[in-house]
């Protein structure tokens, strides 16, 4: 796939206002995702000087919105909209402070039906670096009718 980071994130995701939980997806190949979010005191989902979890969680599931988003365009009419209808397995190391960067990467898995499932980790810094947050997650697909 050609490279994403050019293309406004209101262009690959259904969310708008507020509830957007990330800046800009950065990679994208059929199975794998890679998205920027820099909190600010004013994003939903900031607690202090600190995003909560929930809000990780959020980004994860963004970044495969934005990454079927962005596929969608490549070749339009395959994916429709994802509902995140289950997580396993996850876990925190921290909560990332406000202005903090961080990347979420995202891999799609097995899929079964209309449900995918998609592994995810939040890094604070670079991919690679320090993984603040880490789990599974399943995406429910649903077509324009329902």
């Amino acid at each position: 796939m050609n490279s994403p980071e050019k293309v406004p994130i209101e262009e690959l995701i259904p969310h708008r206002g507020t509830i957007i939980m990330i800046d800009a997806l950065l990679e994208a190949t059929p199975k794998r995702g890679v998205a920027a979010k820099k909190f600010r005191r004013q994003d939903y989902g900031v607690r202090g000087h600190q995003v909560c979890e929930t809000s990780l969680i959020e980004c994860l599931a963004q970044t495969t919105a934005a990454l079927f988003g962005y596929g969608n365009r490549q070749s339009p009419g395959e994916v429709g909209i994802g509902l995140l209808v289950g997580l396993s397995s996850f876990s925190f190391a921290r909560r990332p402070r406000l202005d903090e960067p961080l990347l979420m990467e995202v891999w799609v898995g097995k899929s079964f039906e209309k449900i995918i499932m998609v592994k995810g980790k939040v890094f604070a810094g670079e991919i690679g670096g320090e993984c603040v947050a880490k789990g599974e997650f399943k995406i429910y697909l649903k077509n324009e009718k329902g």
